[in-house]
């Protein structure tokens, strides 16, 4: 009888966990067959899922801090004894006639972000909620989208006439510093970049390679990490939500 009930104790202990994790897993994309997705389904997933993450790109704007001593003359001015610890007892001292100068500051200025939405566009699940098409030679790489960049809108150029396209050193700065982060294995570098036209003409997206050692779900996460310029950006992706008809979608 006692077994018994330690039995039926553990159950009760084990059931809720195991029921909300079901619960967890209870999305339309999961009990829902593609082609009954409703509109409003469809823009969850390209915008607030598993694959699709926001997050902040970030820098820090440091205001030039006061130079306390800079362009003062210092006190003793060469002269031996006048600068504190040559003697005993001395203290320090400004310039005749001038005021003492401000307490250096410490504040290092408002910060400045960006939200970013970063989307696996080469998920099969992206690709059946409507996402753009992608180049037909993208099938060997990850693709993640990113929307929301710090980038200017590219200038028109009068007459159809060509004009340099502002964003070139930023976008060359964030191909040389993008990658997926994987723990205990190698990060996999962005190896090319594109940017949108029109009114997605500060979209990007970043292609990295599948290679021989292809992500798998016991990695349990993949980060997105761009670097470029004063700017941060980084986005964790939890690899079991990722999960698409019992098969990692990425």
């Amino acid at each position: 009888m006692l077994r018994t009930r330690r039995r039926l104790l553990q159950a009760a202990t084990l059931w809720p966990a195991s029921h909300a994790l079901l619960g967890a897993r209870n999305e339309f994309w999961e009990t829902k067959a593609p082609a009954d997705w409703s509109n409003e389904e469809k823009r969850i997933l390209l915008g607030n899922s598993p694959w699709a993450r926001e997050g902040i790109a970030r820098f820090e704007v440091e205001r030039k801090r006061e130079r306390a001593y800079e362009g003062v003359a210092r006190p003793g001015a060469g002269v031996p004894g006048a600068i504190p610890g040559d003697r005993p007892g001395a203290a320090a001292s400004v310039p005749i006639g001038e005021k003492p100068p401000p307490v250096p500051s410490t504040d290092t200025g408002q910060s400045v972000q960006f939200r970013v939405l970063a989307r696996w566009e080469s998920a099969k699940t992206v690709r059946l909620a409507g996402g753009p098409e992608l180049p037909a030679e993208s099938a060997q790489f990850y693709v993640i989208r990113l929307r929301g960049m710090p980038l200017l809108p590219p200038p028109k150029g009068k007459d159809g006439e060509s004009v340099p396209n502002p964003n070139q050193g930023m976008l060359d700065a964030i191909k040389q510093g993008s990658r997926i982060e994987r723990k205990d294995k190698s990060a996999i570098s962005c190896a090319h970049l594109l940017t949108g036209s029109g009114e997605s003409a500060t979209e990007l997206l970043l292609f990295f390679a599948r290679g021989a050692d292809p992500i798998t779900i016991g990695e349990k996460s993949v980060t997105l990490e761009s670097r470029f310029g004063p700017f941060h950006l980084s986005v964790k992706f939890p690899l079991k939500d990722m999960i698409y008809k019992g098969a990692l979608a990425l």
